[in-house]
């Protein structure tokens, strides 16, 4: 009798001492409940504080900042004039014309100047290069998951024509590379640029599709 008291009093011993391992964990759960409201209570009304200010302080500096490329205001009026005419008003984010290219599927607005917001809408042309016509080369880019989507399409021989406010203009494709860069021609000539491939910061990539064409018929107002 003794032994199978002594080995029922183990038993329970045992079962006792399981138990209060097992909830000895509490305490360390209750910690960190407590610790995650501690910094709800606190951390969030300053945060939600913090970001009221942040947000009131973008409102203030957007009624003084002027607007910057990304939030140009572009000028899609068209009105024939001639070219003399046209420099005395042109401006970033003026919209020039068309260009197209039949065979490749292309026809976008042409806006003057190269960033975000005339890209967005079409391409755009480089303000420090010659305008169309004007007996150098005309540099004009647009982005491969858009405007120049199909810029990988054009084939030597195609055609491009360039509608503008003072004349219309056909170009003959010469040349279609890959490359980091392209020699500029010094005669009327068109490079259409854009970056390979449509993956995001795919601009941070160094090789580009270069469409290079020569002028070879000009009708201006």
């Amino acid at each position: 009798m003794n032994k199978n008291q002594n080995a029922k009093n183990n038993t329970s011993d045992k079962k006792k001492h399981k138990t209060k391992k097992h909830y000895t964990v509490l305490p360390y759960f209750k910690k960190a409940i407590l610790y995650v409201l501690v910094s709800m209570i606190l951390f969030v009304p300053v945060s939600a504080l913090l970001m009221s200010r942040a947000v009131s302080t973008v409102h203030q500096a957007q009624t003084v900042m002027t607007k910057s490329a990304n939030e140009l205001e572009l000028d899609n009026s068209y009105e024939k004039c001639d070219y003399s005419q046209f420099l005395e008003k042109i401006t970033v984010g003026k919209r020039l014309g068309t260009i197209s290219c039949e065979n490749a599927g292309i026809c976008e607005n042409v806006y003057y100047g190269i960033n975000r917001a005339c890209m967005r809408n079409g391409v755009g042309l480089n303000r420090n290069s010659y305008l169309f016509g004007e007996g150098g080369c005309t540099q004009i880019a647009g982005y491969p998951s858009s405007s120049f989507a199909r810029l990988g399409n054009v084939s030597v021989g195609d055609t491009i024509n360039v509608d503008t406010f003072w004349g219309s203009f056909e170009y003959k494709v010469i040349s279609v590379e890959s490359a980091k860069s392209v020699s500029t021609p010094e005669y009327d000539s068109l490079v259409l640029a854009s970056f390979v491939g449509d993956v995001p910061f795919a601009a941070q990539g160094e090789e580009k599709v270069y469409v290079t064409a020569e002028l070879v018929n000009k009708e201006v107002s």
